[in-house]
């Protein structure tokens, strides 16, 4: 039980420390730049076709294989780790789960509009 204290006291630290304001703030930060990489995959993808997804792939450099797409990913997930990875080389020493956030929100965004 102590144990499952302190974690819950080091857990609520984090979010009231500040720690969590930046990295919410670095996030907040990064959406901007992930919106026209996640704009311009979904016009490339509006079928998720296995054509379209290689075609996006393509276009930004980053490898893909047939078998991306037969290893039981969802299309969706896969074209969200494109995103991930583009945006991922312009800010090669921050998190990935920092930049995925980012990239989440943009797809949001996008799915709203």
């Amino acid at each position: 039980m102590k144990f499952i204290k302190l974690l819950l006291a080091k857990v609520l630290t984090f979010f009231t420390g500040g720690q969590a304001a930046k990295i919410f703030e670095t996030i907040a930060e990064l959406v901007p730049r992930a919106i026209p990489i996640v704009n311009t995959i979904a016009e490339m993808t509006p079928n998720k076709a296995d054509d379209e997804i290689a075609a996006a792939f393509a276009k930004y450099g980053q490898e893909f294989r047939t078998d991306m797409l037969t290893s039981g990913v969802e299309r969706g997930y896969l074209l969200l780790q494109l995103a991930t990875r583009v945006l991922a080389v312009e800010f090669p020493n921050l998190a990935t789960n920092i930049i995925n956030s980012a990239v989440q929100l943009a797809v949001t965004g996008h799915k709203a509009s």
